[in-house]
C-alpha cells in the first residue's frame, strides 16, 4: 500500500534531481494548483490482484489519468516514465466513503467502513476517467483490482477538510459565453466538392484496400459468398463476361455471373456484347416469373459498372416486358431497387412504363401490397427528375428530394446503388461537384425539426446531398474494415462516426443509415468482443447508446436485437444505462401491449430520465400502430383491455404529469438545479404527445373536463418552452426541443378549436379552448406570472379566425360568434383587465373584426372599460387610500386612458369604428360621458387624455348632446392649460353653438372659458379663422337668457378681457367692428377670483420598490387597543352588556380547588359530579377588563352555563360598535 500526499515520496527524488531542491516547492504548488493529488504506479499484491492508495486526508477526487507504458506525463519531470502494463485490461476501483460535514450541520457525521465501486475499462494511450463524487462525500482509501501487472495513473481532485465548511457570500458572476467548435474540414464532406474524400483516406490506412466503389458494392450489394473471402485474390474477383457459352445463357446463369463485380477497366464494346447475348436470351416474360428474373437482373446490374445498366437498357426494351398482367410485388421491389440508379429511373420515366404502374395501382386484382409498390415506383421515378432538377435549380423543390433520399436509405441495395450513381456516373458527380456553396451543413442546422426535414435555401439541400455520400461512403468503409478486421482503422472510423453523431444535421443522417440491417449486427458483433477492452467496442457502445435515445430508431427490430445481446461487462455503459436500454428494447419487442401498459403504469414523481425514454418508445409504438390498416381499432381494444376510459384520456394524463415536472424546472423560487438531459426529454415527450393527440383529437374529441386539463397543461408547456429558448443558448439540444415543443401546443390548440369539434352535445370545442385559456391566464403556479399571462395571450392569438378566413358558414355568422364568444364574456372582461394597453388593444381589435357587427362584442368591452375605469376614479377620490395604493389606482386610469385612445386614435384601424360606435351605441356614449366628467372633477391630467379629447372633439358633432358638452367642457380644460389655446378652439365653438341650454351647465361652463380666454389674449395674435371662432363663442353667450349669467364671465382679467377684445378687432375685418364693440360691453366680469383645484398628474410609468409592493400587499389589520377601565364587556347573547362574574370566576367556588396540583391530583377531582359541571367560559378578550363589579350571574342546579342578566338593566353598548365577533 502506498500513502500519498500530493506527490508521493517515492517520486520526490526524480523530481528534486531534475528541478532542484529549491525549485521543488515552486513545482509542487504548480500541480496542486493543477489539482493533482497523487501519481503512483502501483502493483497488484496478493491472490485477489488488489492494490490500494490511502489519502492522509480526506480528498475528493475528480478525475483518473491512465498513462501507457513509455509516456511522460509531466513536462517539468522527464525522468518520470509511465509502466502501465498490459496495453488494455478492465480495472475494478473502490472508493471508501467519507461524509463531508456540511455548513447547517450541528454535528460530527458518523464514518461509515463502506466502499463504493466503479469499472474502469482501459483500452490503451492516454485517457482520463472522470470521477463524480458530488458535495456530500469525500475517500481516504482507492483499491485497485485487476489482471495488470503495473498502472502508472495521476489522481486530481481537491483536499476536503473535516471542519464544516464556512458561508462565503456568493457573487454574482455571468457565465461564461461558449462558442461552438466548427467541424474539421477533412471530416466535414458537406464542405467539399469531392465528398468522398474522408472514405478515401480512411481506405488509405489499410495495406491492398480496394477502391471505394468496389468496397461498396462489396459491402452493400453483392455480399460475397464466404467461400470468395478465403480466395487469396479477393477483393479482385471480378466477372468475367465471356465466360458464358450460347448453349448456357439464361438469366438464371447471368444473374449468378453478376454477382460479382464487372472490372472497372471493361470497354463499352466488350459491355455491348454482353447485353446484346442477354438481349437474345430474353423473350417476352410469360408469367410472373420471368418478369422477376429481368428485374432481378435490372437490380443487379444497378449497383454495376455505369455501362452494364447503360448497354441492357440499349438492348432491352422496358416498356414491353413489364406488363400489368406479369407484374408483382416481389418485381416491382426489385425495380424499385433499380430504379435508384438514375440511367435506369430515365429510362422508366415514360409514358407507357408509368401507364402500366397507373394500372396496377388501379387493378382490382392487385392485393395491397403490389398496388403500394407500384405507388413506390412511380414515386421514385418522378423523384429523380425532380432531384436532377434541384441539383442546378435555386428554386427546387428540395424537400420533396431529401424525402426520397430518406427513403432510399432504408434498403442497403438502395442506398448503394444511389451512392455507387452519385460517385462513378460523371454528369451527375460533375453536376455535384461544379456546385459552390458558402457554408457546411452544421451551419444550416436546425434543418431537422420535430423529426421532419425543411430545407429552405439551394446551399442546405447540396450540403445535406454531399452528407449523405460522405457518411455513407464511410459506413462502407467502416464495414470493410470490420469485415478484414483491421481493428486501427476500424477505431478510426469508428471515432468519427460517434463525433457526427454529436453534430446536428450529421446527427440525423448517421443514426438514419445505422439502423440498416447490416451495420445494427455489426454493432451488435464489435460490442460484444470485450473480453479484452479495446477503443473500437468502447467507441461501439457509445454509438449504440446515442442511437438508442432516438425513439423511433428503437423501434428498428435489428437494433432491439443489438441491444438485448448486450452483457455486461461493457466497456462504456454502465449497469443503470444497461438497464434502461434493455427496458425500452423489451417495450419495443413486445409491442403495442407492452406500450399501452407502459402508458397507463402510474410512475413516482418527478419523471426519470428512464421512465421519459421508454414513454418516448411507448408513444412511437402507438403511433405506429395506428397508421398500419385497422390500427386504430386495435389500439383502442388494448387500451380498454388495459381499463383506460379511452387513449385520449390517457395521454392527456401523461401530458399533465409531464407538465408538471416541467414546471419545477422553471418556478422563480427558489431557483432549481437545472438538469438538461431531463429537462430535453420532457420536451421531446410532450411533443410526442402533441404530436398523437392533434392526430387523434378529431376523431375521439375529449371531454369538457379533459380538455380544460389539456388546455391547462398545455399553457403550463407553451410557457416552460418560452422560458428555456430564453435561458440556453440557442443551438443546444433544449433549446431545440422546447422550440420544437412550442409548435406543438400551437398545433393542438388549433386543432381543438377548429370547426367540427365538439367537446358535448351543444357546446363546440372552442368554446371550451377559449374559455380555458382565459381563465388560465391568471394561474401561473411558481412561475413568472407576466411570462405565463403574455404566453397565454400567445396562444389566444393564435386559435382566434384570422380576418382573411371565411367567416360564415354556408351563408351563416361562424360558431365563433353564435357560440363561443356570447358565453365567455365575464372570462373575456376579467382577461383584458391582466393585458398591458398594446396587447389589449390587438386582441379587442381582433373581436371586432371577427364578430363584424354581429354581437357588438368591441362596444360591449369598451364600455365595460370605461366603466372600471370610473369606479377607479371614483376609488381615487376617497381618503383611506395609502399613498402607494393611489399611486398604482392613477396608473391603472392612464393605463385604461392608452387603451381607449389605442381604439379610437387616428392611427389605428378601428378609429373609425369607435367614434362610429360612441354615435350609435347609447349605453357606452353614456358610460363615456360618466367616465369624462369623473375625471374632470378629479382634475385628473394625461398625455393620453389629452390625445382622447382631440379625436372626440372633432367628432363630436355626431355625439349625444350630453356627451357634445362634457367633451366641450373637457377640450376647454386641455385648451387652458395647454401652450397653444387656439388649436382647438373652432372645434369648440363648433360644439357649443350647436348646443341647447337645457343641456349646458352654466357654472361649470363659466369656470371652464375664462382660463381659455385668458390664454388667447396672452398671444397677442391670432388668425382670422381662430378670431372668427371667438366672436361665435362670444354671440352664443350673449344670446342666451340673462339670467343664465353667461355674459360675466370669470377667471378673466381686465386687461385680458382687453387685450382680447384688442385682437379681435386686428385680425377680423373692419365690417365687424360694431359687433365687437357690443360684444365688448355686452360682458361683464366676475371680481371673485376662483381659485382653481390643484390638477393630478396621472404617471405614465409606474416604479415600486419592493417594500412598497410588499406594503400594497399586506393585509390591513386593525391594530388591538385595550379598551379603558369600565368598559362594558360584550355579551353573547344580547346587545346589551350583563357582568357574568360567574363565568370569569374561578372554578375554586364550585370544586373547592385550592392548592397546587401535584401528579394526578387533578384527574381524581374531576371524577367527582360536582367537578365534571360545564365550566366554559367566553372566548379570550384581548386586554378587556375584568372588574367583578361590572358582572353578575349565578348557576342553576344542573351546572349549566350561568346566564347574564337582564339586558334593562344594564346599559345599551352595542357588539358590533365594539367591532367585536363571537
Amino acid at each position: 500500500m502506498i500513502v500519498a500526499v500530493y506527490v508521493t515520496e517515492k517520486y520526490r527524488k526524480h523530481i528534486t534531481a531534475h528541478l532542484g531542491q529549491s525549485d521543488f516547492a515552486e513545482a509542487r504548488s504548480t500541480l496542486l494548483a493543477m489539482g493533482l493529488l497523487h501519481w503512483c504506479t502501483v502493483q497488484p499484491q496478493g491472490p485477489d490482484l488488489l492494490a490500494a492508495v490511502r489519502f492522509s486526508v480526506p480528498v475528493r477526487i475528480s478525475s483518473i489519468r491512465i498513462f501507457p507504458a513509455g509516456a511522460h506525463p509531466f513536462a517539468n519531470a522527464p525522468d518520470i516514465v509511465a509502466e502501465t502494463e498490459p496495453e488494455a485490461f478492465y480495472i475494478d476501483v473502490f472508493l471508501n466513503a467519507h461524509p463531508i460535514p456540511q455548513a447547517d450541520s450541528k454535528e460530527k457525521p458518523r464514518v461509515p467502513n463502506a466502499l463504493v465501486p466503479t469499472l474502469i475499462a482501459y483500452a490503451g494511450r492516454q485517457v482520463e476517467y472522470t470521477v463524480d463524487m458530488g458535495n456530500e462525500h469525500a475517500t481516504r482509501l482507492m483499491i485497485l483490482k485487476g489482471k495488470f501487472t503495473k498502472l502508472s495513473m495521476a489522481i486530481y481532485g481537491d483536499v476536503v477538510s473535516d471542519a464544516p465548511p464556512s458561508m462565503v457570500k456568493h457573487e454574482v458572476q455571468p457565465l461564461p459565453s461558449i462558442e461552438p467548435v466548427p467541424l474539421s474540414k477533412a471530416i466535414d464532406p458537406s464542405a467539399s466538392s469531392d465528398p468522398t474524400l474522408p472514405a478515401r483516406k480512411f481506405l488509405a490506412l489499410m495495406p491492398d484496400a480496394p477502391p471505394l466503389p468496389l468496397v461498396i458494392r462489396l459491402m452493400f450489394c453483392l455480399k460475397p459468398s464466404n467461400d470468395d473471402w478465403d480466395l487469396p485474390d479477393f477483393p479482385y474477383l471480378y466477372a468475367d463476361l465471356e465466360s458464358l457459352r450460347d448453349e448456357e445463357l439464361n438469366l438464371e446463369a447471368v444473374n449468378d455471373l453478376l454477382s460479382r463485380p464487372v472490372r472497372d477497366e471493361t470497354t463499352e464494346e466488350e459491355l455491348s456484347a454482353f447485353a446484346a447475348k442477354v438481349a437474345e436470351c430474353i423473350s417476352n416474360p410469360k408469367d410472373s416469373n420471368d418478369a422477376y428474373s429481368i428485374a432481378r437482373l435490372f437490380s443487379i446490374s444497378a449497383s454495376q459498372h455505369p455501362g452494364i445498366a447503360r448497354a441492357l437498357l440499349r438492348n432491352l426494351d422496358i416498356d414491353s416486358l413489364f406488363t400489368a398482367q406479369n407484374i408483382d410485388e416481389e418485381t416491382l421491389l426489385c425495380l424499385l431497387e433499380a430504379a435508384s440508379n438514375v440511367d435506369i429511373a430515365r429510362h422508366m420515366n415514360t409514358e407507357a412504363f408509368l401507364l402500366m404502374l397507373r394500372q396496377v395501382q388501379e387493378s382490382h386484382k392487385a392485393d395491397a401490397l403490389t398496388q403500394k409498390a407500384a405507388r413506390r415506383l412511380a414515386a421514385r421515378v418522378a423523384d429523380w427528375q425532380c432531384f436532377e432538377d434541384s441539383l442546378t435549380n435555386m428554386q427546387g423543390n428540395f424537400n420533396q428530394c431529401w424525402n426520397m433520399l430518406q427513403n432510399i436509405g432504408t434498403h442497403e441495395s438502395s442506398m448503394a446503388i444511389w451512392l455507387e450513381t452519385m460517385i462513378t456516373h460523371d454528369d451527375i458527380a460533375t453536376k455535384l461537384s461544379d456546385i459552390s456553396i458558402q457554408t457546411s451543413l452544421p451551419s444550416h442546422s436546425p434543418l431537422y425539426f420535430r423529426n421532419k426535414i425543411n430545407i429552405t435555401s439551394h446551399d442546405a439541400f447540396v450540403a445535406l446531398v454531399r452528407a449523405l455520400i460522405g457518411v455513407g461512403s464511410v459506413l462502407a468503409v467502416w464495414a470493410w474494415t470490420d469485415s478484414v478486421g483491421n481493428d486501427a482503422c476500424r477505431e478510426q472510423v469508428s471515432a468519427v462516426i460517434h463525433l457526427w453523431q454529436g453534430v446536428d444535421g450529421y446527427r440525423e443522417i448517421v443514426n438514419h443509415l445505422l439502423l440498416l440491417r447490416q451495420q445494427a449486427r455489426r454493432l451488435s458483433w464489435i460490442s460484444s468482443d470485450n473480453e479484452i477492452p479495446r477503443q473500437s467496442g468502447i467507441l461501439a457502445e457509445k454509438i449504440i447508446c446515442e442511437l438508442a435515445k432516438d425513439p423511433q430508431a428503437v423501434l428498428n427490430g435489428d437494433l432491439v436485437d443489438t441491444i438485448l445481446q448486450l452483457k455486461p461487462k461493457l466497456t462504456f455503459i454502465t449497469e443503470n444505462e444497461l438497464l434502461s436500454l434493455r427496458k425500452i428494447a423489451l417495450v419495443s419487442e413486445d409491442g403495442l401491449l407492452a406500450a399501452v401498459e407502459e402508458l397507463m403504469f402510474s410512475s413516482d414523481r418527478p419523471l426519470s430520465l428512464r421512465r421519459l425514454r421508454t414513454l418516448r418508445v411507448s408513444l412511437a409504438i402507438v403511433k405506429r400502430e395506428l397508421d398500419l390498416p385497422k390500427g386504430e381499432w386495435k389500439t383502442l381494444e388494448s387500451f380498454w383491455d388495459e381499463g383506460s376510459p379511452g387513449i385520449v384520456q390517457c395521454l392527456i394524463d401523461v401530458l399533465i404529469s409531464i407538465g408538471d415536472d416541467l414546471n419545477k424546472h422553471f418556478v422563480l423560487f427558489p431557483p432549481p438545479p437545472m438538469n438538461q438531459a431531463v429537462a430535453e426529454q420532457l420536451f421531446l415527450t410532450a411533443d410526442d404527445l402533441f404530436q398523437l393527440i392533434t392526430q387523434l383529437a378529431p376523431v375521439f374529441p375529449p371531454t369538457t373536463r379533459a380538455m380544460r386539463r389539456l388546455v391547462g397543461a398545455t399553457a403550463d408547456i407553451f410557457a416552460c418552452t418560452d422560458t428555456a429558448d430564453a435561458l440556453f443558448s440557442q443551438m443546444t439540444r433544449v433549446a431545440l426541443s422546447a422550440r420544437g415543443t412550442r409548435q406543438g401546443c400551437l398545433d393542438i390548440v388549433h386543432t381543438l378549436s377548429a370547426a367540427g369539434i365538439v367537446a358535448e352535445p351543444c357546446k363546440a370545442g372552442a368554446e371550451v379552448v377559449f374559455k380555458a385559456l382565459l381563465q388560465y391566464a391568471g394561474q401561473c403556479g411558481e412561475r413568472d406570472p407576466a411570462l405565463h399571462l403574455l404566453q397565454v395571450f400567445t396562444l389566444i392569438d393564435h386559435i382566434l379566425p384570422e380576418p382573411n378566413v371565411m367567416l360564415y358558414d354556408e351563408g351563416e355568422p361562424s360558431h365563433w360568434v353564435t357560440s363561443v364568444l356570447p358565453s365567455v364574456l365575464d372570462e373575456l372582461r376579467a382577461f383584458l383587465r391582466l393585458l398591458d394597453p398594446e396587447n389589449k388593444v390587438h386582441v379587442v381589435k381582433r373581436l371586432i373584426r371577427l364578430d363584424d357587427g354581429i354581437l357588438g362584442i368591441g362596444g360591449w368591452l369598451l364600455t365595460e372599460e370605461l366603466k372600471h375605469m370610473t369606479r377607479t376614479i371614483e376609488t381615487l377620490a376617497t381618503r383611506s387610500q395609502k399613498e402607494n395604493h393611489k399611486l398604482v389606482l392613477q396608473y391603472q386610469v392612464a393605463l385604461s386612458l392608452q387603451f381607449v385612445l389605442g381604439l379610437v386614435g387616428p392611427e389605428s384601424s378601428s378609429s373609425k369604428w369607435a367614434l362610429d360606435t360612441i354615435a350609435s351605441t347609447s349605453s357606452l356614449s353614456a358610460a363615456l360621458n360618466e367616465n369624462l366628467m369623473t375625471l374632470l372633477d378629479g382634475q385628473y391630467t394625461s398625455k393620453y387624455l389629452d390625445k382622447l379629447i382631440e379625436v372626440l372633439v372633432t367628432s363630436a358633432g355626431s355625439f349625444e348632446p350630453e356627451l357634445q358638452f362634457t367633451i366641450l367642457l373637457a377640450a376647454l380644460r386641455v385648451s387652458g392649460k395647454g401652450a397653444q389655446p387656439h388649436a382647438r378652439i373652432g372645434d369648440i365653438a363648433k360644439i357649443l353653438t350647436g348646443l341647447t341650454t337645457n343641456v349646458v351647465s352654466i357654472e361649470p361652463l363659466r369656470l371652464e372659458l375664462g382660463p381659455v380666454l385668458s390664454a388667447l389674449a396672452v398671444q397677442h395674435e391670432m388668425e382670422a379663422e381662430t378670431a372668427q371662432s371667438v366672436l361665435s363663442l362670444f354671440q352664443w353667450l350673449s344670446s342666451q337668457q340673462p339670467d343664465t349669467k353667461l355674459t360675466v364671465l370669470c377667471g378673466v382679467s381686465p386687461d385680458s378681457f382687453s387685450i382680447l377684445f384688442s385682437i379681435l378687432h386686428v385680425s377680423l375685418p373692419v365690417e365687424n367692428n360694431d359687433t365687437i364693440a357690443t360684444l365688448e360691453a355686452t360682458f361683464t366680469l366676475d371680481e371673485n377670483y376662483h381659485l382653481p383645484l390643484p390638477s393630478v398628474a396621472l404617471p405614465d410609468t409606474l416604479k415600486l420598490s419592493v417594500h412598497d409592493i410588499d406594503d400594497l400587499m399586506r393585509q390591513e389589520i386593525p391594530t388591538p387597543t385595550t379598551p379603558s377601565n369600565g368598559a362594558k364587556t360584550p355579551d353573547i347573547l344580547g346587545v346589551i352588556i350583563s357582568p357574568p362574574t360567574a363565568v370569569l370566576r374561578s372554578q375554586v367556588e364550585t370544586t373547592g380547588l385550592t392548592k397546587t396540583y401535584m401528579n394526578n391530583d387533578f384527574r381524581e377531582l374531576r371524577q367527582t359530579p360536582s367537578a365534571r359541571q360545564n365550566t366554559s367560559r367566553l372566548p379570550s378578550m384581548h386586554g378587556l377588563s375584568r372588574n367583578p363589579d361590572t358582572c353578575s350571574a349565578s348557576t342553576d342546579g344542573n351546572g349549566d352555563v350561568p346566564r347574564c342578566a337582564s339586558h334593562a338593566q344594564h346599559g345599551d353598548v352595542k357588539m358590533r360598535e365594539e367591532g367585536y365577533v363571537i
